[in-house]
């Protein structure tokens, strides 16, 4: 038992002496690091009134576009809904939208259940959609001098390409 306890200490003096030797180190330090997260920001040209028109009538085909700016830091890509704020629903429900982007068609159909495919922007860069608005050729009589009044939404979120 006394030789185990002699050679346990000798193990642990051993181990102290290794221990205690000197060893270089250098240390250099990176100051200053600012770390930001990205934003996703748009803005649309005109900022109002982007798809008024008079004279909308069966067969006859009102051309509008708009322009769609990445204000953010972080590319993006957004789609477009329509929503009516007021005016007559059967002639909400009648106006029939097609919508371009780059010679793509991004949406075709009833302007009440418009959604464009996503259009993706980079920063700092600028999308330009077509529209043309009509009314179907069967169009009632009673839709004349009707109007609604409708609001663009353009939702944008992060593009994950």
């Amino acid at each position: 038992m006394k030789r185990l306890l002699v050679v346990l200490v000798g193990f642990a003096l051993v181990m102290c002496v290794g221990m205690a030797g000197a060893y270089f180190t250098a240390r250099v330090q990176v100051q200053d690091n600012v770390i930001r997260a990205g934003t996703v920001a748009l803005a649309s040209q005109p900022a109002s009134s982007a798809l008024s028109a008079d004279g909308v009538a069966p067969g006859i085909v009102v051309l509008r576009q708009l322009h769609v700016s990445n204000t953010g830091s972080l590319a993006m890509d957004f789609v477009v809904t329509g929503s009516r704020r007021s005016g007559i629903t059967a002639f909400y429900d009648a106006l029939m939208v097609t919508v371009h982007h780059g010679g793509r068609k991004i949406y075709e159909g009833r302007l009440n259940a418009m959604r464009t495919l996503p259009v993706q922007v980079g920063a700092g860069e600028a999308a330009v959609l077509d529209f043309a608005l009509t009314l179907p050729p069967d169009s009632p009589e009673s839709l004349a001098g009707d109007h609604v009044n409708l609001t663009l939404n353009l939702d944008a979120e992060q593009s994950q390409r």
